[in-house]
């Protein structure tokens, strides 16, 4: 099996690779892993992206290749409209001509967050931001060019190899006394090991359609904050404030919660609670 991994450098395309060269001792035949970072593989160029397609012939694409900085999509309209919806345009026309099956990596931020429970797959969507909107036309043009795919909807990832929250918490916290941090955003924070594993299990399975998965559990940004300061024993003090107070360009949604009931229903296996997945983190 080869599997090309766009946008293989960032925070969750480093863990799926590292997890896949892995399996070089424990799978026979393992899977063969081509590396396409950025530098090597500009996913908004439609040439290049179907000669290197064509030339590799991958069995799976997992387009891990984003534009993700939320505030930045507002300013940034058209670069974020050329990451997020033409490349994974161009990424599912060249599938298809070598019969190779996408893996897009989706978000929460499809949603508009005023619901009261957890979102499922068959959910209306309404995105609030820009990043909310190109990710979304990036799914439908997933599911218009390719003629084999899963879009994978996952919320609030951290991990060792990318900014995120958890890591803005920690370097905020040495360099401040004091934080203000919201209360009314919640979601499911999800570890990027995990969730690099959870799409090895979907990648065996050939599943296909639109699947969520997120690690089990939900927080607000200010638990998730709190929860992150109490294990490294930080005094720092916290103060809460609403989404409302806290101006930022993109608006983004309060509740990002995702239910993740078809993915345990298909593989059997429930996500680990994102409290276990923070102290992974923090002890690594």
């Amino acid at each position: 099996m080869k599997i090309l991994i766009t946008g293989s450098s960032g925070m969750l395309g480093t863990d799926l690779v590292n997890l896949l060269k892995s399996m070089k001792t424990s799978l026979d035949p393992h899977p063969e892993v081509i590396e396409a970072p950025h530098e090597v593989l500009d996913i908004t160029h439609e040439d290049n992206v179907t000669a290197f397609i064509l030339s590799h012939t991958p069995d799976i694409i997992v387009n891990c290749a984003a534009f993700t900085n939320v505030d930045k999509c507002e300013t940034e309209r058209e670069a974020a409209f050329n990451v997020n919806a033409l490349g994974p345009k161009y990424i599912a026309a060249a599938a298809k001509k070598c019969g190779a099956r996408v893996i897009q990596i989706s978000t929460d931020f499809v949603f508009d967050g005023n619901g009261n429970r957890p979102y499922t797959e068959e959910d209306q969507t309404n995105p609030l931001s820009e990043y909310g909107r190109t990710k979304l036309e990036g799914e439908k043009n997933i599911q218009s060019y390719c003629d084999s795919y899963l879009i994978v909807r996952t919320s609030w990832l951290f991990g060792h190899n990318g900014i995120n929250f958890a890591a803005k918490m920690l370097e905020l916290a040495e360099q401040h006394k004091e934080l203000s941090i919201v209360i009314d955003e919640t979601g499911s924070p999800t570890y990027t090991p995990d969730l690099a594993e959870a799409l090895w299990i979907l990648i065996r399975q050939k599943c296909e359609g639109i699947i969520n998965v997120s690690n089990h559990g939900s927080c607000s940004r200010y638990e998730w904050a709190e929860f992150i300061f109490e294990k490294m024993g930080s005094k720092i003090k916290m103060n809460r404030i609403k989404s409302s107070d806290y101006k930022r360009p993109a608006k983004v949604p309060l509740n990002s919660t995702l239910n993740c009931q078809k993915f345990t229903a298909i593989t059997g296996i429930q996500m680990r609670p994102w409290e276990e997945t923070v102290e992974s983190y923090l002890r690594k």
